[in-house]
């Protein structure tokens, strides 16, 4: 019920309204310069040479399109009654994934579609194509543009205490996912057994650094600290 609430900011005053506004239209802002900076020079050139950067490019345009994502949700929501007057059809579009994303709070837009696209890009043979052909290449940052985006849009549908967990989760992942890599320097052909290693090892400390502060917040958000 609360996060229904949330949906519809429509009785805000108009003065916090506009504040809202524009505070939801920076965080827009941000998630596309992010994204804009990571897919240009000399970044992006150096993740294609160097796999460590390369992975967390992928991460970087998650992170950019999930701000743009949550910033462009908070600003629909703020917008919902000039959408229905004017742009009526677009409201009910809208306003309909809204109330399925409550409904199913989240997990199919922010989650389950998410998780597909980073484990099908991650997928050896699928990375190593994605290297070796630019147009595969551009779908592929696509993919992963449109999959922050959504978990961006789900944010206020999912639970407080499911986001944590989801974090926790995605950290553990990153963590499992450089432990595992480090028996098999040759996960990805496309790059050198050296630069898999330090992959592997960068990814494991990134996992490791998440998951305690993703489990400091859990157990905060439980009470037990």
């Amino acid at each position: 019920m609360e996060r229904e609430k949330e949906i519809d900011e429509r009785e805000k005053p108009a003065p916090e309204q506009f504040s809202r506004s524009r505070r939801f239209t920076r965080l827009m802002m941000l998630g596309i310069v992010l994204d804009l900076v990571l897919l240009a020079d000399p970044i992006d050139p150096l993740a294609n040479a160097n796999l460590t950067i390369h992975m967390f490019q992928h991460i970087g345009l998650f992170v950019g399109s999930a701000i743009f994502g949550y910033g462009f949700d908070r600003y629909v929501a703020l917008r919902l009654n000039m959408l229905k007057q004017k742009f009526h059809f677009l409201y009910s579009v809208l306003f309909s994934i809204m109330k399925a994303n409550l409904k199913t709070k989240g997990l199919v837009l922010g989650a389950a579609i998410p998780a597909v696209v980073v484990t099908f890009w991650h997928w050896p043979s699928n990375f190593d194509l994605a290297v070796t052909n630019p147009y595969v290449h551009i779908i592929e940052h696509l993919s992963f543009i449109l999959a922050g985006g959504l978990v961006g849009l789900s944010i206020i549908a999912i639970p407080s205490k499911l986001r944590i967990i989801m974090l926790y989760v995605g950290f553990m992942q990153a963590g499992m996912m450089g432990s595992m890599m480090l028996v098999w320097p040759y996960f990805y052909t496309t790059y050198s057994p050296v630069q898999n290693t330090q992959m592997d090892a960068a990814m494991m400390l990134f996992g490791a650094f998440g998951i305690i502060v993703s489990s400091s917040a859990l157990l905060k958000r439980f009470d037990v600290i």
